[in-house]
């Protein structure tokens, strides 16, 4: 009996090893199932992570290079502004250049001879140019001031001359701007195209 028992005790201790292993594999396979689906899942959110960083990055990369475009684009504008106002600047001057003394009081004959009917009329000038040359123009202009022409200083013109009408009703401006705006669209084309960036 003895036996028996000790034999029963080793079967049951078999049955129970053999239960306890089958028992500890299946928690190993659901534990490595387990960590399978966790690495699985893990690896997923990386590339998902990775995938959205990227996207970022392109348009971090894509915003920065449009505001680089766009600032290469304002400072070319505003270059080409500056130098049209500079060079608009240098045209005025160099008309306000050719309009000293005796250019000017040639200018001013022409004017007035063409216009015709000069007892309507009056030449303005700027203060420093009438105190500099109303004696010449006033014996250039004897004849048209024996009509009545007038020649006076006025604070609204700064250089060149205007020619207007004495009751106010119009007059004609030669002052060193307008002309130069005048003459802006007679350039030749290879200078309109290098100072304005067309050619005409």
């Amino acid at each position: 009996m003895a036996q028996q028992i000790q034999d029963l005790v080793a079967s049951i201790r078999k049955d129970g090893i053999e239960v306890a292993q089958k028992e500890a594999a299946q928690i190993i396979a659901d534990a490595k199932q387990q960590a399978d689906a966790l690495l699985r899942e893990a690896r997923k959110e990386a590339a998902a992570l990775v995938e959205n960083a990227q996207r970022e990055m392109d348009t971090r990369d894509q915003s920065a290079r449009s505001s680089l475009q766009q600032a290469s684009r304002d400072v070319q504008l505003s270059l080409k502004k500056e130098i049209l106002t500079q060079l608009d600047a240098l045209l005025v001057k160099t008309v306000e250049k050719s309009f000293e003394s005796k250019d000017l009081i040639s200018l001013i004959e022409k004017v007035v001879s063409m216009e015709g009917n000069a007892a309507s009329k009056q030449v303005q000038l700027s203060e420093k140019d009438f105190s500099a040359l109303a004696a010449q123009l006033k014996t250039q202009l004897q004849k048209s001031l024996k009509e009545g022409l007038e020649i006076k200083p006025v604070a609204s013109v700064s250089s060149g001359f205007r020619l207007a009408e004495k009751d106010g009703s119009g007059f004609y401006d030669f002052s060193a701007e307008e002309t130069a705006a005048l003459l802006k669209p007679f350039l030749s084309a290879a200078i309109a195209d290098i100072v304005f960036g067309q050619a005409k």
